[in-house]
């Protein structure tokens, strides 16, 4: 009995299982019987309910596997020989089968084990539904207080209502199911009733609550991007026009009909969500709610137009019996010769009325199309021609008319402004009509020259309405809804007509703040979708040129009230605007037309973090690359990051995924990630056909003090290329992660920083006041502890204990370790100078490694490795050719 009691506790003492610090804490009378507790726990702590860690409970065990209980065995010791194997759970919050299988571990290896070792971390999660590494980002607290974030979780975050993860909603579970719960934690009933389907961990987006939709438009969406220009050198495949709105500036007859101060601003905040998924208000981001009467806005829109990719603007031009309206903008145009941009006049040729709010009749000034008007109207026009950068084609000038059918007698009318133009101005333009409302599409009738379309008129009466299919959150919603991908199967589906015809894109249309659930809406709107229609009419206009012309106009660049705008909303960002210039530029040849992705795991000034900045400067300034950073954390390098890449900052995985998303929407195909502890996002960006190299700068040590070795793992396994600085970091990297190094490359890593003598650097001071002559020998590493300091025993002691006047210059806060590991190792490096602390980057750096008598050593290897400055840069861009 006593030989069985031995074995029991050995085999609980071997299996890392057991917490003794932990069970000594929660029961101090075990010490007495050792110090670690173990022979208590196996002689009566599992029988009393004591837990060997938090996440194995004896009890529930036992009540939860009657065969257990019924053999009397030590409920811990059953789960060490055969429990896990066999699947079994250690307590409701541990799934067994769901951790080996998510972290991918093999049979020998402890499930319970590999977490108890990493539960601090935040690096693994005991159950679907947590997220460790998403709960510390949202609670700061937790994270500096380095506890459990699971944990915190259990004990903590309920009752003060902190979620666990994005996609479990606390206050959601509880105010729905309390009854259900009879004080249980809601996480461990959603848990325990999974299989059920019966509880929601989180509201259902087609539940309608218009707060929560309301939030949903006014935050950042999945596909939200930054702008990001095209380059201007880039061919356009086709002349893209966008219409354009002048009501964004105050005018006396606004202020008589519309009340005082109005302009198209003013309807958006009776905008709101009628349905679940619609997406309402809309509200302006870059350019915010801009008044046409600053100069400086147009200016910003034109630059803003042309970085897209369009080539101009359709001017709406508002011209009655002799009286302009809205006309200021324009007018600035005109004025300003510095807008580079090409443009051409649509006349808003119909009744000025009430219909923007519903009540058509009511008539606010009327077109009355007088005969005495028309040298008029014809010399108003030829104005606009007069300007170089008005539109031409074959040498004519032109013009859209929105609505024809309302001309009276108009194939005579349009004869004679016809003459008028001719006879008075030597002018034949090209007269086109708007395919707006009715069926009256053909201009051939009425003896005009094409026509363009203005969808989504003409296109929604041959597109289905799914208002069937639509949850409403507005009971008196009576607006038609079609679905925007039907909209553009559409357009691409009409027959090609036997007229000139200027095809038209939407990206996207919803007049709710007009007609307040009454108008047109087309839902499922995605920036995807769009560039995809776009690209498409793109190849249209290559076979069916508008008079020898690719032309393409968009409606609108900004109709806020209609829902159609391309300017950047809080919602989308610049997303519309990025989608054009991808669709309408060339790319250039090869795959990094588009740039390349760097990503990092923070931007602390070490020497990973260093050598990514000088990837990134060299991309840029050597290559002509455009540089995407992704990094997961922030320091004091981010301002240098920001002078040479776009930089975005992210940690949680959902949110970098969708980042992820948009590189691949950008056409990113190639990323370089930059130490193992970037590692996670391998898989991530392969699953998006983002191929990427993984250069591993960590030793095995090193990777399991900060628990990296199943990202390292999956991120090397992930990677095409996989790239260390020497065979022994390979083979102890290999050996660590459990990879067969089918992908590995062998690279110096080399000095990042432009080595070249510099007699002032010289004569420069370094350390307390000992003059740069009397330093004989200079050890260097641009790296912290632990790469650089861990070097110091790897050297020749010898050799330093004869240089007195040796210096080693250090990572900034690092002085205190170096020295203590001289003293620990017999190293002989003692006395007031031998060590000093330096930023190494920047203008110390510099002046470092222009001194001869430096010679530096970088983490990766041997002083050789001068030699090949740049050889992991050559390669990781040379391979992603």
């Amino acid at each position: 009995m006593v030989v069985k009691f031995q074995a029991e506790i050995d085999g609980v003492r071997q299996s890392g299982l057991f917490l003794s610090d932990w069970y000594v804490s929660q029961h101090p009378k075990a010490a007495d019987e050792g110090a670690d507790g173990v022979a208590h726990f196996c002689r009566i702590g599992w029988r009393e309910g004591a837990l060997p860690n938090p996440y194995f409970h004896p009890n529930w065990y036992l009540s939860h596997y009657p065969d257990v209980a019924q053999s009397g065995e030590n409920p811990l010791l059953h789960y060490i020989i055969a429990g896990e194997a066999e699947g079994r759970d250690p307590c409701p919050y541990f799934f067994t089968a769901w951790y080996r299988e998510t972290y991918e571990l093999a049979p020998g290896i402890s499930c319970l084990g590999h977490f108890l070792a990493r539960r601090f971390s935040g690096q693994v999660n005991p159950v679907p539904v947590f997220d460790a590494a998403w709960y510390l980002d949202q609670n700061r607290d937790v994270a500096e207080g380095e506890a459990d974030p699971f944990e915190h979780f259990m004990i903590f975050g309920v009752p003060e209502e902190r979620d666990p993860s994005p996609e479990f909603d606390l206050k959601f579970y509880l105010g729905r199911y309390k009854k259900y719960l009879h004080g249980q934690n809601p996480l461990l009933h959603y848990l325990a009733n999974i299989e059920s389907g019966m509880f929601l961990a989180k509201r259902p987006e087609q539940e309608g609550v218009i707060p929560a939709a309301i939030r949903r438009s006014t935050r950042p969406a999945p596909f939200f991007e930054e702008f990001s220009p095209a380059p201007a050198h880039a061919t356009r495949k086709a002349m893209l026009l966008a219409y354009y709105l002048p009501q964004f500036h105050k005018v006396a007859e606004n202020d008589s009909w519309w009340g005082k101060g109005f302009t198209d601003w003013t309807n958006l905040a009776r905008a709101m969500p009628r349905f679940t998924g619609h997406v309402q208000p809309r509200v302006p981001r870059d350019l915010g709610h801009y008044s046409l009467n600053d100069p400086t806005t147009l200016k910003r829109q034109v630059e803003m137009a042309k970085a897209a990719g369009l080539s101009g603007f359709v001017f709406y031009y508002y011209w009655f019996n002799r009286h302009r309206l809205l006309e200021k903008p324009l007018e600035q145009f005109l004025a300003d010769k510095s807008l580079d941009v090409s443009f051409c006049a649509m006349w808003a040729n119909e009744n000025w009325t009430r219909r923007w709010d519903g009540m058509e009749r009511e008539v606010l000034i009327a077109q009355e199309y007088l005969e005495e008007d028309d040298a008029a109207l014809i010399a108003s026009l030829v104005r606009l021609f007069e300007d170089a950068r008005y539109i031409r084609i074959e040498g004519r000038p032109l013009l859209m008319i929105y609505r024809v059918s309302l001309i009276p007698d108009a194939v005579a009318r349009l004869k004679k402004w016809r003459r008028l133009f001719e006879q008075n101005h030597d002018e034949r333009p090209l007269i086109i009509m708007a395919q707006s409302m009715g069926d009256d599409y053909d201009p051939t009738p009425y003896g005009l020259d094409g026509a363009v379309e203005f969808p989504p008129h003409k296109l929604s009466q041959a597109t289905p309405r799914i208002n069937d299919t639509l949850d409403l959150l507005d009971p008196d919603f009576s607006a038609t809804v079609h679905d925007y991908e039907a909209l553009a199967e559409t357009s691409l589906s009409l027959p090609v007509p036997d007229y000139p015809l200027i095809k038209t894109i939407v990206p996207g249309w919803d007049n709710d703040p007009r007609r307040e659930g009454k108008g047109l809406a087309l839902h499922n709107v995605t920036p995807a979708k769009y560039q995809d229609w776009l690209e498409k009419l793109i190849r249209y206009t290559a076979d069916h040129p508008f008079y020898g012309r690719q032309i393409i106009c968009v409606n609108a660049w900004n109709e806020w009230a209609e829902g159609a705008f391309l300017e950047p909303d809080i919602h989308a960002g610049a997303a519309f605007l990025n989608a054009t210039a991808r669709a309408i530029c060339a790319r250039e040849a090869g795959d990094l037309a588009s740039g390349i992705l760097l990503v990092g795991h923070d931007a602390q000034p070490h020497g990973a973090q260093l050598l990514l900045l000088y990837i990134a400067r060299h991309l840029r300034r050597q290559w002509g690359l455009k540089v995407h950073l992704l990094l997961l954390g922030v320091g004091p390098l981010l301002g240098d990051y920001y002078d040479v890449a776009e930089v975005t900052v992210a940690y949680d995985k959902t949110i970098i995924g969708n980042h992820l998303d948009q590189y691949q929407r950008l056409g990113l195909r190639h990323a370089i990630v930059n130490s193992a502890a970037s590692a996670r996002v391998v898989p991530w960006a392969a699953a998006r056909n983002i191929e990427c190299v993984l250069l591993v700068h960590e030793l095995p040590q090193l990777l399991k003090e900060y628990n990296l070795e199943i990202q390292a793992r999956l991120g090397g396994a992930a990677a095409r290329k996989l790239i260390f600085s020497s065979a022994y970091g390979a083979e102890k990297f290999r050996a660590a992660v459990g990879l067969d190094g089918s992908n590995e490359l062998l690279l110096p890593q080399g000095n990042f920083l432009r080595v070249s003598f510099d007699p002032l650097a010289r004569a420069h001071t370094f350390g307390a006041g000992a003059g740069g002559h009397a330093i004989s020998r200079l050890g260097c590493w641009l790296c912290a502890y632990p790469q650089g300091v861990r070097l110091v025993p790897a050297a020749r002691p010898s050799a330093w204990r004869k240089a007195p006047g040796c210096a080693f210059p250090l990572g900034r806060g690092y002085r205190g370790e170096a020295e203590s590991l001289s003293r620990t190792r017999d190293l002989g490096i003692a006395g007031e100078r031998a060590f000093h602390s330096y930023p190494l980057y920047g203008q110390t750096a510099r002046l470092l490694f222009r001194c001869r008598s430096v010679r530096p050593h970088l983490a990766g290897g041997p002083p050789a490795h001068r030699r090949h400055r740049g050889s992991v840069l050559r390669y990781a861009c040379g391979c992603l050719r």
